[in-house]
């Protein structure tokens, strides 16, 4: 099974790989805090009546119809600096849980649900040691953008 979130060794890799998404690039240097975090994914994907935490957060995700693009690409660059001021450390793991959850409940959405327009979102991350300890201490499955076809 195709795992929800990747490692990538270079935005030329990304690129080539999702020519065609929509990709909403967060940087980690501008989402020291949770709440930084909140304000850059609020401002990139246009997120309306945004509440801030992490329930605003999967409610958003799991939505998204206010986006026309269908395919769209989470992509995290400068890791070692995402969410790493916040007071609790937990939060990067359930932040991490989140989107890995709202990549996974996308695939299930039935293309013929006319209530909702169906989205794939793909998560990425630049590689960092941060990052992977953070992945394998959730248990969240990933793979190297490298080793997919």
């Amino acid at each position: 099974m195709t795992p929800n979130v990747f490692i990538s060794q270079s935005e030329s890799e990304l690129e080539a790989h999702f020519s065609d998404y929509f990709i909403a690039h967060i940087d980690g240097r501008k989402t020291l805090t949770l709440r930084q975090f909140y304000e850059e994914m609020a401002d990139l994907l246009e997120i309306p009546d945004f509440g801030f935490n992490l329930d605003a957060l999967n409610d958003s995700l799991n939505d998204l119809q206010w986006l026309e693009d269908q395919r769209i690409v989470l992509y995290f660059t400068n890791t070692n600096d995402l969410i790493s001021k916040e007071r609790d450390p937990a939060k990067m793991g359930s932040v991490l849980n989140i989107l890995d959850a709202t990549a996974e409940d996308w695939k299930w959405v039935d293309d013929e649900d006319e209530t909702t327009d169906k989205k794939e979102i793909v998560v990425v991350f630049e590689d960092s040691p941060r990052i992977r300890k953070a992945l394998d201490q959730e248990s969240i499955d990933y793979a190297m953008l490298a080793d997919v076809n």
